[in-house]
Parts: structure tokens; sequence; C-alpha cells
């Protein structure tokens, strides 16, 4: 059985027609064997989250621990195969860089394995292979397989002293795991592999985005543009975002009706210290968090702290009467458009409780602020409380 693959939206193709035009010349088609499986029948599923974010998955039944999966994807991506096993909380998993080619995938079924799979072999994905000597043989070729082979023994006889030896040895062994995947990356510069181990290490520093921009850009045209090359490129540019809303930077104004519908500025509390307060009415860890910055607010406001709750609620009522029963006596305010709150774009708000603090000066000091570390941040700024 498939499940249906959901169309894209072609506005999100049109970017990628010289892409995608290389790689649909071919089909993927995957032949499966698993030496020693159980007999019975058994389901296999191939699961991967493609274009559009939504995860597909594919299943076949394998008869004496054979399958095939047919497919095409647009551009190379990494999958897993897994097999339900009954009892047990994890399927067991197998990874595969996947591209439009006749792969071939043979493993051994063995329940003491870590994954109830052991000797698993993919030849036919010149991708995978890639993807498998940078990281894989990174580890070989820094001693780090060994290592973790050996602490997995001792964690059978809990042996905690091999343990903790094994820990500082693998420390060590970081630094060469480190120039092996830089050497690899250096020495394949237009390698699939490459441009999705980029995607993994986005710089959090303005002169490290913009190298790293530059190293993208010298990369091979096809591979700029990928899916996965927009999606970098959609990463460094809300890292860019980020660091503008950074502490040490200065607060971006934003404007918000509050309940009767007057218009607040952020700008309103120059002069002031204001705790910038990102919650909804729906949100659990939201309404636990608010009895503390209620105490902050009593302990702190004769001291010159200021409050503003921007609400991503969509629903009037709903805010209004989360403000009464938590009994909140700042300034609360909201456009009532959920996730699209205005304020929340500009903060790149994706999930809350979030928050900011933001000095006279309009700078931001910090952001993050929860339970006891607001009252520890807000006692370092004006005092321990008489």
């Amino acid at each position: 059985m498939k499940l249906k693959i959901m169309l894209i939206q072609i506005v999100l193709l049109l970017p990628f027609l010289g892409f995608a035009q290389k790689e649909k010349k071919g089909h993927y088609i995957i032949h499966g064997q698993i030496d020693s499986m159980p007999r019975g029948k058994q389901y296999v599923y191939l699961s991967s989250i493609v274009r559009d974010q939504e995860l597909h998955t594919d299943s076949v039944l394998m008869k004496d621990g054979k399958f095939t999966f047919r497919g095409m994807v647009d551009e190379p991506c990494m999958v897993n195969i897994f097999i339900n096993i009954p009892g047990r909380k994890y399927p067991a998993t197998m990874k595969l860089f996947l591209e439009n080619a006749k792969i071939n995938l043979r493993a051994t079924w063995d329940k003491s394995a870590h994954e109830y799979v052991k000797n698993l072999k993919i030849t036919g994905s010149k991708v995978h292979e890639e993807n498998e000597d940078l990281f894989d043989g990174a580890m070989k070729r820094s001693g780090r397989d060994k290592i973790r082979e050996a602490y997995l023994e001792a964690e059978k006889r809990r042996d905690t002293a091999q343990m903790q030896a094994l820990t500082r040895a693998n420390r060590s062994a970081l630094d060469l795991y480190t120039k092996e995947i830089n050497n690899w990356i250096a020495a394949n510069p237009h390698s699939f592999a490459t441009l999705r181990y980029k995607s993994m290490i986005i710089p959090s520093d303005e002169a490290g985005l913009d190298k790293f921009e530059a190293e993208l850009g010298q990369m091979d045209s096809v591979l700029r543009s990928s899916f996965l090359a927009h999606t970098i490129y959609a990463n460094i540019n809300e890292q860019r975002s980020r660091l503008k809303i950074a502490p040490g930077t200065m607060a971006i104004d934003f404007v918000q009706p509050d309940k009767d519908g007057k218009l607040v500025r952020l700008s309103d509390y120059r002069g002031k210290y204001v705790f910038v307060d990102f919650w909804a009415s729906w949100c659990v860890p939201c309404r636990a968090e608010n009895p503390h910055v209620v105490k902050a607010y009593n302990d702190f406001h004769k001291k010159g702290l200021e409050v503003l709750s921007v609400s991503v609620d969509d629903k009037r009522e709903a805010w209004l009467k989360a403000v009464e029963q938590d009994q909140l006596p700042w300034t609360q305010v909201s456009d009532l458009k959920g996730w699209e709150n205005s304020a929340g774009r500009t903060y790149l708000i994706k999930s809350i409780p979030a928050n900011f603090l933001i000095d006279p000066s309009g700078k931001i000091i910090a952001s993050g602020l929860r339970g006891d570390m607001l009252h520890k941040e807000l006692e370092r700024l004006f005092g321990n409380i008489d």
C-alpha cells in the first residue's frame, strides 16, 4: 500500500526546474534483502520528508526477507527504511541516502544488534556512498568507531571506570574526526553529501555567515539550485534576522492594539526597563510561567520594571479570559492573528513562551528568561528586594 504523495505547489517548484529536469530522467528502485528474517508476513516502510515538509511513507510486503521499492525523487534525500517490531517501542531502522538509481540493500536480522539489523550494505547510490565515506569514513579514520563499540560493551558490563576512560578518549579523537570531515569536504566541494553537511552547520555570527555563503556560491550550479540549497539560504537569512534581535542589539519597534483597541508601541517604553512576553491563552507552559512574571512585576515594578505581553491568540474571548484568570495587571496587546502576529513575526517567534528584556535605551539585554532566571536577572539590575 502507498500513501498518496501530496502535490507540490508549482510556485515552489519553479526555482528548481533545472535540477529537477536532470534528476527526473529516471526513477529509483531499491532491491532489499534481509538475511535470517523470521518467516511470516512483514511490511517494510520507507519514509522521507520532501519539499512540502510533510512526512511521506511508502510500504511494501516483504517475502522471504526480500522487498522492492520503486519511485522517484526530485533530488537526493535521506530516508529511513524501517520494520515495526511487536513489543518493541522503536522499529528496526536503516538509513539510506536515496537518489534515482538502481540500489541494492542487504543486511542480516539479529535481535541482539542495536537496531535489530547488522552488516548493512548499500550499493548503487553514489551519493549514499559519498555520504558514508564522509561520516563513517571519518569515524573509522579517527578511531571513534572502535571507541564507540568498546563503550557499548563496557556499558553492558556496567564498567563505569572503563566508560569514563572511553569518554575521555572520545573527546581526544573528536579533533581528528573534525579534521577528517574538513579534509573530505575540501576534497569534494561539489558532492551532494558536502551540501548536506553544510546544511547542518549554519554559522551563528555575521562573519561566519558571509564566509559560508561565499563557499556555497562556489559550488556547482546544479547543487545551488537544489531544494536543499534553497533551505540553507533560507536558514542563513533567518540566522541573520536572529542576530538583529540578539542581546546587545537595539530592539525593533512594533505596534499592537490593546484590549480597548488603543495602539501601543514598544518605543512607548523607552526610558524604562521592559519585559516583553510572548504568550497565548491556550499555551500550557505560558500559563504555568505567568505566576513567575506576576511575582517579578510585583517585586520590581516600583523599581522601574514594566511588562508588555503580546498574545499570539486568534480568539479575543479566550485571550481576555486568560488575562483575567491569571490576574495579569500590566498592558496586554494582540492583533489576534495567531502565529501571524506581526510583532511575533518581527521577533521570529515560533514557539512560546518567549521573551526579551529591554533596557531604558531600547537595547535587548537578555532573552528566554524563565522561572527563577527572570528573578535573578532582575535582582542583578535592580538589587535585592527590600
